[in-house]
């Protein structure tokens, strides 16, 4: 039976339930009704045949039991925020093999692709895309953090009009530089030819500022200078407005002088906007262009009110971060593609004033202000418009209430069980899949004399065993990864130079090692050497070889420790 795609198998069961209710029904016309396969209708109709994702397989490699545990560590990795990839399942599946007495046994290439098809449906678990972020991004989208800095801003905000919440940031710009777009081409290729990416130029940083109200305010360009403009930046930037800025800084980024400038223009270009006796809000990352002290002191001089984002969180919080910044920077990359498609002249700072005007105001408009306002949740303020995105996939925690046992009155624990038998192996727990098979062989010999409910009860005890032994073993395997991959982090790390060994500025690791061998060989003698001095001058007399071959012991496992970052070790045994 071919594949079925989900709409058409959601379509192909409510043609089997049209063709069910009707006492003789006409296949071919339901079919053609429904647009599904006539012969696929047939069978399921008159010969009761399922799809065939929901047949099970009858040549499983994993039991029950087995697959059972490796859906539930999934699941368990999932809720650490640790999803899986498929070649780590496929690890796990062979090792729990290897636990079950199989060690030969392999699982097939597609195994962990239809072990993952097959997977309940209420879980819904399937593939999904895993993105790489800044660790400090990471770090600062701590739920509750965010919730307090949303109920400032909330408590900031109230009672405030749109027109006064302001919010302004940096957008770097390199020229020349495209991005990747589809083409009409052969299907037989994989791929079209590659679209020709000109030199990039030198950083351009445009500063922004927009309203809640979806007001813009011109633009400040900023060019890499040393404080010269050049006639050729302004040619044909008659489509900018006319009170457009531009800057320059050593590295074409923003800079103290010019963020208390910009200032200085937003002060002027607001202060129509504004009514005697308000205050503007004007809500910032942290740049430490913006936290100088003349910065600040200008703001509180003429009722602006700054209020930053936390640290971090601007691709979370921040509006201009959204929709604008990312629709001004696809539209300038495809302008730099069209220029490369028609073999123009790469664009440099002489070209950008004459072009960013048209795409800032496709990138631009008051609808697209406003939305980007509201999908941060800034304006009005709405935590749950970012904390939903964050705290998907986490169960609430419940409150933990403790019953008071004092009045229970003090607890004598009953002795312990005596031996069941003089063997330390009968009493020993089983520690894999493979020994706890023989143990439950051993009863299930046994069960003859139990009642059938019984029987049903430990049938269900051995599953929930056999389950939670893979289950440990997954979750010491995963330590123990864990523990591998973190093992050089702990490690002090020395700021001992190694001297030169070549006069070509060159050093083999070999020689390298070598050089590091002999200096602590050196500083172990020197160690042994003020040990026996310092016996000497306790007891009068040189140390004898037993209590020098404890001193290298104790040396030995203090130095272990130093290199693998333990906080503290433990001296070998007494050789007396």
């Amino acid at each position: 039976m071919p594949k079925i795609a989900e709409s058409d198998e959601s379509r192909m069961i409510e043609a089997c339930e049209a063709a069910r209710r009707e006492e003789k029904p006409n296949i071919t016309k339901i079919a053609r009704e429904f647009g599904v396969n006539r012969r696929n209708l047939q069978n399921r109709v008159r010969k009761g045949m399922q799809a065939r994702t929901a047949r099970k397989p009858v040549n499983k490699v994993l039991d029950r039991a087995q697959e059972e545990a490796l859906t539930r560590w999934i699941c368990q990795l999932i809720d650490w925020n640790m999803p899986p990839k498929p070649r780590l399942i496929e690890a796990w599946a062979i090792r729990s093999l290897a636990r079950a007495g199989k060690p030969d046994q392999k699982v097939g290439k597609m195994w962990v692709y239809r072990f993952i098809k097959r997977l309940p449906q209420d879980l819904q678990l399937g593939p999904v895309n895993q993105r790489t972020k800044e660790s400090k991004r990471i770090q600062a989208e701590d739920v509750g953090l965010l919730a307090h800095w949303y109920d400032l801003l909330k408590n900031l905000l109230k009672g405030v009009p749109a027109r006064l919440v302001y919010n302004f940031d940096e957008c770097g710009f390199r020229p020349g530089e495209g991005k990747n777009q589809r083409v009409v081409g052969r299907k037989n290729t994989r791929s079209g030819p590659d679209l020709a990416e000109t030199e990039r130029g030198e950083n351009i940083t445009a500063l922004e500022c927009i309203a809640a109200d979806g007001w813009q305010m011109d633009p400040l360009f900023i060019f890499k200078s040393g404080g010269v403009f050049m006639e050729a930046w302004f040619d044909g930037s008659e489509d900018l407005p006319p009170s457009t800025m531009v800057g320059t800084s050593p590295n074409g980024w923003i800079s103290d002088q010019l963020a208390n400038q910009w200032l200085d223009y937003f002060i002027e270009a607001t202060r129509n906007r504004t009514k005697r006796s308000e205050r503007r809000i004007l809500i910032f990352d942290g740049h430490g262009a913006h936290l100088t002290l003349e910065f600040l002191q200008k703001c509180e001089d003429n009722d602006i009110l700054p209020f930053g984002f936390l640290p971090h969180s601007t691709h979370l919080c921040q509006p201009l971060d959204g929709k604008p910044f990312l629709s001004y920077k696809q539209h300038f990359r495809s302008l730099n593609n069209e220029i490369s498609y028609w073999a123009g002249e790469p664009m440099g700072k002489a070209e950008f004033l004459r072009v960013i005007g048209p795409v800032r105001s496709k990138a631009f408009n008051q609808r697209i202000i406003r939305e980007s306002f509201k999908d941060r949740g800034i304006y009005p303020v709405d935590a749950s418009k970012v904390l939903s995105k964050l705290s998907n996939g986490w169960d609430t925690i419940p409150d933990l209430i403790a019953p008071d046992l004092r009045s229970y009155g003090s607890y004598t624990p009953s002795p312990p069980p005596a031996n069941l038998s003089s063997s330390s192996v009968e009493n020993t727990p089983p520690k894999s899949t493979e020994a706890l098979q023989k143990n439950q062989g051993k009863l299930s010999k046994h069960a003859d004399i139990l009642t059938p409910k019984l029987q049903r009860n430990l049938e269900r005890i051995f599953q929930h065993n056999r389950i939670a032994v893979d289950h440990l073993a997954m979750a010491n395997d995963t330590i123990a990864r864990i523990r591998a991959v973190q093992e050089p982090i702990q490690r002090s790390k020395t700021k001992r130079q190694i001297k030169g060994l070549s006069h070509t500025g060159i050093l083999t690791t070999r020689d390298a090692n070598r050089s590091i061998a002999t200096r602590k060989a050196k500083e172990a003698t020197a160690e042994k050497r003020r040990l026996a001095r310092d016996y000497e001058k306790l007891y009068g007399c040189k140390p004898p070889p037993l209590v020098m071959q404890e001193s290298e012991a104790s040396i030995e496992a203090a130095r272990v420790a130093q290199e693998n970052g333990d906080f503290f070790f433990l001296d070998p045994e007494p050789m007396r």
